[in-house]
């Protein structure tokens, strides 16, 4: 089947928004975890095809899911490997959504100093993006 563009960043958004509600939605983290191994699982196929546009989000979409599982030390590694992605492929913007993320997941584990160091780097990398508003959504979180 022929994907379209905007199909694929759909797949991958939904993913990280699944992962994400899986921790938050007890009854109904069964139907979002679905959702979210659904996307992990198109996407290990489709870096097969493309590793430069695709790794740093299947990365991040495995990081989401180890998070999810408790896997904890698994999932840095992810998160740490997602951001190396992006910015190996020049991909600023994903580079500050996963460093966004590991923040979140930092905070979620109890290690506020860590969780400020990624904050402030998903700062730095939004700016450089131009993504002004988000740098400062950023500032007034954390």
């Amino acid at each position: 089947q022929t994907r379209r563009f905007p199909d694929l960043f759909q797949t991958f958004y939904q993913g990280i928004t699944a992962f994400r509600l899986v921790r938050l939605e007890d009854d109904k983290s069964r139907e979002w975890a679905d959702v979210g191994k659904n996307a992990l699982s198109k996407y290990e196929t489709w870096v097969n095809y493309s590793d430069w546009n695709w790794e740093n989000k299947m990365l991040l979409l495995e990081a989401e899911s180890h998070a999810c599982i408790g896997e904890l030390e698994i999932a840095k590694s992810k998160f740490q490997a997602s951001i190396g992605s992006a910015q190996k492929h020049r991909f600023v913007h994903e580079e500050g959504l996963a460093s966004e993320l590991f923040g979140m997941f930092y905070d979620e584990n109890g290690n506020k100093e860590e969780a400020m160091q990624q904050y402030s780097h998903a700062r730095s990398c939004y700016q450089k993006w131009g993504a002004f508003a988000l740098a400062d959504r950023l500032n007034t979180a954390s």
